[in-house]
């Protein structure tokens, strides 16, 4: 398909669910930076977490502008979307980078908090319609990744990014949600990595979300029950720590995904994890700093590669090569083969 008027309508109009977890990413590394100022005592930091979060409600909205776009011109491609658990699960990161955007908006405008709620109630009618889909349609083994976290441990993100709005009765029902779906979902999607075939290369990075629910937990008791042990959310941390370093020391496995925007599934994770060690710093000190440190660190690799990633893409549609663009995100939402139009 030869870049052409016709070629980008027909791109937009297929816009694919892989393009959430951009915004997700910018977002999470963008909280974990402000996160952090007060911890390094260095308010650059924080300004760079804040330009990350700008830039992440910038994507977002082009995201979300671009899938209402399909909607409206090609329905059965969303019909096709929901369909398939792979395709449908990368929507839930639009609504954990809403949340995340709105409470740091919420800091800085009265329009946060509200926002903050409608985004939290999005993503639960969202989680609703997904578990009635998985309790009622029958899915392949090889159908259950890790990106099944996203919709149902995400729900957490709303707890962790409490701005203080309304009742707290809203972000514990979300962190009691998703912590329970965590732990029914935790067993088979380790199984389904263990005896199953390993995923395709492209979703490798996608791997890292089994370490996010142990951060999102931590950060939404630290949230919601400040007065907490700190032992508590960081044992938690530890379990994420654990899982993100399994992952590293299989680099050969990993790097066959190559530089691919599946690297964007890998930064919310790390970051997550990443916030837990630093807020619990204060009280458990240098181990927990150091550790925190390298891990937001890690975050900041893995954006700067899928940035580059995203460039090169975007490179690709510029010269008319829209079908390779096309074929990568398909890739990453788990689809062997693409039909070329």
């Amino acid at each position: 398909m030869a870049f052409s008027l016709n070629g980008v309508v027909q791109l937009v109009s297929r816009a694919p669910t892989a393009l959430f977890p951009i915004a997700l990413g910018l977002a999470g590394l963008g909280a974990g930076l402000r996160a952090s100022e007060g911890v390094f005592g260095v308010p650059a930091i924080g300004i760079v977490g804040a330009g990350l979060l700008i830039a992440a409600a910038i994507v977002l909205t082009i995201d979300t502008l671009l899938y209402v776009t399909k909607l409206l011109r090609n329905r059965a491609a969303v019909e096709a979307d929901l369909s398939i658990a792979a395709r449908a699960n990368l929507l839930a990161p639009g609504f954990m980078a809403g949340v995340l955007i709105a409470s740091a908006l919420a800091s800085v405008s009265p329009l946060g908090g509200p926002l903050w709620v409608v985004v939290t109630l999005g993503h639960l009618v969202l989680l609703i319609q997904f578990v009635g889909r998985w309790l009622t349609r029958d899915y392949a083994p090889t159908d259950l990744t890790p990106t099944w976290f996203l919709p149902a441990a995400g729900i957490m993100t709303s707890a962790l990014s409490w701005p203080g709005y309304g009742p707290v009765a809203l972000p514990a029902f979300t962190l009691a949600t998703g912590a329970t779906l965590w732990m029914m979902l935790l067993p088979p999607v380790f199984r389904r990595l263990v005896f199953e075939p390993a995923i395709a290369p492209a979703m490798r990075p996608s791997l890292f979300i089994v370490a996010a629910p142990f951060g999102l937990l931590a950060n939404s008791l630290l949230t919601l029950v400040p007065s907490i042990n700190p032992i508590v959310p960081a044992a938690l941390a530890c379990g994420g720590l654990f899982f993100i370093i399994v992952l590293l020391s299989q680099s050969r496995f990993l790097s066959a995904a190559g530089v691919s925007l599946g690297w964007w599934a890998t930064t919310f994770p790390v970051a997550t994890v990443a916030t837990a060690f630093l807020r619990t710093s204060s009280a458990l000190g240098e181990p927990a700093l150091y550790t925190g440190s390298a891990l937001l660190a890690l975050a900041c690799v893995t954006t700067a590669l899928a940035t580059v990633a995203t460039v090169q893409t975007a490179w690709r549609s510029c010269f008319g090569q829209i079908d390779a663009m096309r074929d990568e995100l398909a890739a990453i939402q788990g689809i062997e083969e693409q039909q070329k139009a």
